[in-house]
């Protein structure tokens, strides 16, 4: 069972109710510097003042203890905010996966009131990425896992693209089409994707795309890069704002095959 210091409830739910340090001092009689030692764990509250604090934060004194969860997505986000900033460095991005593939499992079983269908899996242990492929579609929204990939659409607020949006989108996607250009694109997000900082030469693009020299260079000139020269060489990464396109592109295959249409006749 995961310990909670009475100092972090006491700051967990001040911030829940939108207090500032002043404003529960005040509330409860004390000093400002009283407060903010009982949340930086100098020191505890006196035990007499305990139901009053209690009282005004609207819990009970087991749940300003520590010792009865607390309720409510504002409790589960600032928990959430409160275990990843205590993450070693380098750590936040995988256990931010875990969330989000325990996630794709709560929405596909609409809150687990319907059953899973695939086996139930503890997300926080173990490995995670590696998953085949699920798809779950409703009013309410849409969600995907594949892989080492989870995507998640909100229903409400969606903003259907005007004329010159999707002009762009049929450029954009126009680049894909070209099989030489898909090629080179994952290969050089597998030589580079274990090290950012990591260049590498058309050779090594070429061998990794099964390309002919010739055929990766020009390939290459559709495909936004980062360009470095050394010993007389042209180097190639694939540019940082493009990292994220070789793993959405991986959700389309399957995803998007075509389907037979239905039509109902009543």
């Amino acid at each position: 069972m995961t310990t909670v210091k009475i100092n972090e409830q006491i700051a967990f739910l001040r911030k829940q109710k939108g207090l500032t340090q002043e404003e529960l001092a005040n509330a409860l009689g004390v000093t400002n510097q009283a407060v903010s030692k009982w949340e930086s764990a100098q020191c505890c509250p006196d035990i007499q003042l305990l139901p009053a604090i209690a009282e005004f934060l609207e819990v009970s004194i087991d749940e300003l203890l520590g010792c009865k969860d607390t309720a409510g997505l504002g409790d589960i986000c600032l928990k959430i905010k409160s275990y990843f900033t205590s993450l070693p460095e380098k750590e936040a991005f995988e256990n931010a996966f875990r969330i989000a593939a325990l996630l794709h499992e709560v929405a596909s079983t609409d809150g687990y009131k319907k059953e899973i269908p695939w086996k139930e899996k503890d997300y926080s242990i173990g490995e995670v990425e590696s998953w085949g492929e699920s798809i779950c579609s409703e009013p309410e929204g849409s969600t995907i896992r594949k892989n080492n990939s989870v995507f998640f659409s909100l229903g409400k607020g969606y903003l259907p693209p005007d004329g010159s949006q999707l002009r762009e989108l049929m450029l954009t996607l126009e680049q894909f089409t070209d099989m030489r250009v898909l090629k080179v694109i994952y290969a050089l997000y597998e030589l580079t994707v274990k090290d950012f900082d990591l260049y590498v030469t058309i050779d090594q693009i070429a061998d990794a795309a099964h390309l002919r020299g010739e055929e990766a260079e020009e390939a290459l000139k559709k495909v936004p890069v980062t360009v470095k020269e050394e010993d007389g060489s042209f180097l190639y990464k694939l540019e940082g704002s493009f990292w994220h396109v070789p793993s959405l592109l991986s959700l389309f295959y399957k995803c998007l095959k075509p389907h037979k249409i239905t039509i109902s006749c009543e």
